[in-house]
Order: structure tokens, then C-alpha cells, then sequence
């Protein structure tokens, strides 16, 4: 009984601790990827797989979903464990909307070294390609054929998109990304709004922020933005005020563009009315032409980000500028960036 007991507890202790508290549980989301545990070990495990000797096929896995879903964000905590970073001597990340134009000599000039272990025995590599959508065929048969001549054997690559065609070019099941469950959603949108308070302290606004959680459809970027909102005042009152105002938004966006946005798509934001005292002024904005930037690209982002564009609206606006839709606090550390164009003043 007590060897049966000592095993138990150490296969609990064998799982990442549960933070039950909401303080910890706050700091927990911050600083770690949330939700993509089973994809993350999914791919771990095809990456340590030992290939049989004599197979001179590459290993293939194809992770695909949405704009702004997290694609990049696993790949990169994949990268970043221990277990894969001893496997492999070189970790390779291509970037790029197709693979098109690319050459083998190309390709490999607009590779980004990851991780290299010079001091390795082994020289398995593995070569992360991201691409926004279909691959061209013709591109990707010179390349697994160049590198299936020269990658030693046990290599891998992962390939990730928002698009199912690239399917095809797996020789794995592919790891698809899919919004959250609404539980786990709502878990993690409100330990961002209300961080270490308790929010069985404010029970009418938890109501509001469920609601509003079930607007913003399971959008990361989204949640972050609002829930930065409503922690600048953690009222019922301001609550209700964004909630209509998200509403409103979303109804008006959908007459204008006939669809329901995503993340990445151009849309007209309205600044928040009566965010200020004394102040019913609105402003309306035009976001377009999005982008994501890597700590690796240098420079500065903008200072302007949506909190501002939607709280905090001054008379003085330039006509044309960037705004700061979010910046990840995770690996791989991008801030997400639009073009943006004040069109005119409005009023409530």
C-alpha cells in the first residue's frame, strides 16, 4: 500500500503545478502559452521519433490554422524544450508568404539560425517554414528533394499555415489549431481582466465580461485588448458601457463589410464615448494592411495602441499612423501592428 502510494505521488508531481489561486493563476497566464499543451507534446513527440535506418524520406509535419490562432507561438515553445534542442545540432526558421520564387540557394539565405549546438555528435536538423497560405508544388518537390540529398538522417520539418492545402505535403497527421473551447476562453479572459482581484467580488461585472467574452468569438489578440479595457475601471457601469460599444462595432463592421472580421482583416473602430470626463466626442478610425513584427527586426513599435485608440482619443490625431494592436508577452515575442487612418469626429 505505501509503495503504491509513493508511486502515485510521485506521478502527480510528475504534471506542472495548477496555480489555484487567482493572483498566481493571473501570473501564470501571462508568461506562458495557454491551452496548446496536448499540440505542443503532439509535435514534441513526432520530432523525437526515431526514423527506421535506410528511410531517406523526410519527416513532415504540418501545423495549420487561423490568422493570429498561436501557430508560431507553439512552434516556438516547441523549439525552445529542452528534450528537442538536444536532438537537434541546428533549428532553422524560414519566413515568407509562399515558396514560390524560392531556389534551394535562396531558401537558404532567408533561413534564421534558432539554435545550433556545435559541440553535438548528432547533425539532425530540423527547418521550420512559416508561409500565410497554399505551398506551390513545384517549390516544394526541389526542395525536399535538395534536402533529403544533403540533411542527415533523422532531420525533420515543420510547416505551418493558415491553409489545409498544405496537408497534402505531410508525411504526418496534421496538428490543426482551433479556438479555444468557450470554457477555457472564459477562463482565460477573465483571469486577464480581473488578475488578482477576486471577481466573486464583482459578480455583475463577471456577467458583463462573460458576455463580452462570447462576443470577441475566442480571439486572443481581442481578449487582451478588452481586458486591458475594463481593468483601466472594473465597474458595472464602464462594463456596460464596452460591452455596447463592442456590440455596436461589431453590428456596424458587419453592414459595411458583409462578414464577420477576424483578426487580421480591415475594419472601422469608433473610440469609446464619455470615456473622459466631460468628454461625449467619438472618433472613427479605418484599421488596415496588418502586420507582426519579431524582436529580431530591430526598431521601435508604435506607442499608439488600441487602449488608446479606444479610451484615451485626443483632439490633436494625426491623419495617418500605426497603432499597437498587441504585444506578446511569450515566445516568439511579436507585436501585432496596423496601419491606421483617423476619417472624422462622430458623436453618440
Amino acid at each position: 500500500m505505501v509503495a503504491d502510494m509513493k508511486e502515485f505521488a510521485i506521478f502527480v508531481m510528475s504534471y506542472p503545478r495548477m496555480y489555484r489561486q487567482p493572483y498566481g493563476a493571473y501570473l501564470f497566464l501571462d508568461k506562458c502559452m495557454f491551452g496548446r499543451q496536448m499540440e505542443r507534446e503532439q509535435a514534441i513527440s513526432f520530432l523525437l521519433q526515431v526514423e527506421p535506418p535506410g528511410d531517406g524520406n523526410l519527416g513532415v509535419l504540418p501545423i495549420i490554422g487561423p490568422a493570429f490562432i498561436g501557430k508560431s507561438t507553439l512552434v516556438e515553445h516547441v523549439c525552445w524544450d529542452e528534450r528537442v534542442r538536444n536532438h537537434f545540432s541546428l533549428i532553422l526558421l524560414y519566413s515568407g508568404n509562399d515558396l514560390t520564387y524560392e531556389t534551394v540557394t535562396t531558401f537558404r539565405d532567408h533561413c534564421v539560425i534558432k539554435h545550433q549546438n556545435i559541440s553535438s555528435g548528432e547533425k539532425r536538423s530540423l527547418v521550420v517554414i512559416e508561409i500565410l497560405g497554399d505551398v506551390d508544388q513545384g517549390a516544394w518537390k526541389r526542395l525536399m528533394h535538395t534536402s533529403e540529398r544533403f540533411m542527415a538522417h533523422g532531420s525533420k520539418i515543420i510547416i505551418t499555415s493558415r491553409s489545409e492545402k498544405i496537408v497534402s505535403v505531410g508525411t504526418r497527421e496534421a496538428i490543426k489549431l482551433n479556438l479555444l473551447s468557450k470554457d477555457a476562453y472564459w477562463y482565460f479572459f477573465k483571469m486577464l481582466v480581473f488578475g488578482s482581484t477576486d471577481p466573486d467580488d464583482h459578480p455583475k461585472l463577471t456577467s458583463i465580461a462573460m458576455e463580452i467574452a462570447l462576443g470577441i468569438h475566442g480571439s486572443f489578440m481581442s481578449a487582451y485588448v478588452v481586458a486591458a479595457l475594463l481593468r483601466e475601471n472594473l465597474s458595472a457601469q464602464f462594463g456596460c458601457r464596452v460591452l455596447r460599444h463592442l456590440r455596436e462595432n461589431t453590428q456596424k463592421n458587419t453592414l459595411m463589410f458583409g462578414e464577420y472580421l477576424e483578426d487580421h482583416m480591415s475594419r472601422y473602430v469608433w473610440s469609446i464615448a464619455g470615456t473622459r470626463q466631460g468628454s461625449e466626442d467619438r472618433k472613427l478610425f479605418l484599421l488596415h494592411a496588418s502586420y507582426q513584427k519579431g524582436p529580431a527586426a530591430g526598431g521601435e513599435v508604435p506607442r499608439i495602441t488600441m487602449v488608446d485608440l479606444l479610451s484615451r482619443s485626443s483632439s490633436a490625431m494625426p491623419r495617418k499612423f500605426e497603432v499597437l494592436w498587441w504585444r506578446s508577452l511569450i515566445p516568439p515575442y511579436y507585436s501585432y501592428i496596423y496601419d491606421c487612418v483617423f476619417v472624422r469626429n462622430t458623436t453618440p
